[in-house]
């Protein structure tokens, strides 16, 4: 017996009814990037599907590469200080300056939160400026 082959849904929204399309992987990519090719924007569904993907990996590292620069901003430190004035503020030794506004255990829970926030974006950061680097060098090859 054959294994059954994977599938995905697509949704669509007409006249205020969704409709769930049952797909195989193969028709998902034709559906997304037949545009590409009947309007002449692509020649071929290697070249369709290669500009997607650097588009989205591009605008992933832009969101990332924000959110990181918002912290550096707010907290005017890098990631490993921020997290030191964090344990500090956490053992009642220390304090950060951007949040001296807040009450000490409001001060805590932001600053706890943040760092959380700002590791996950360093973090997707360097993963979707992995991806970009290894689609730029796939299509250099």
């Amino acid at each position: 017996m054959r294994p059954a082959s994977p599938s995905c849904f697509l949704l669509s929204a007409r006249g205020g009814r969704v409709t769930v399309i049952r797909m195989s992987e193969r028709d998902a990519v034709k559906t997304i990037v037949t545009p590409f090719l009947v309007h002449g924007i692509c020649k071929t569904e290697a070249e369709a599907l290669g500009m997607l993907a650097r588009d989205y990996a591009q605008r992933q590292v832009t969101r990332y590469a924000e959110r990181v620069a918002h912290f550096r901003s707010v907290y005017q430190t890098s990631l490993d200080q921020f997290a030191d004035q964090v344990r500090a503020l956490c053992g009642a030794r220390g304090e950060i300056a951007a949040l001296a506004r807040l009450a000490k255990a409001a001060q805590i829970v932001q600053a706890e939160d943040d760092l959380e926030e700002w590791e996950a974006a360093e973090r997707f950061l360097a993963r979707w400026q992995a991806v970009e680097t290894d689609l730029r060098n796939a299509a250099a090859a």
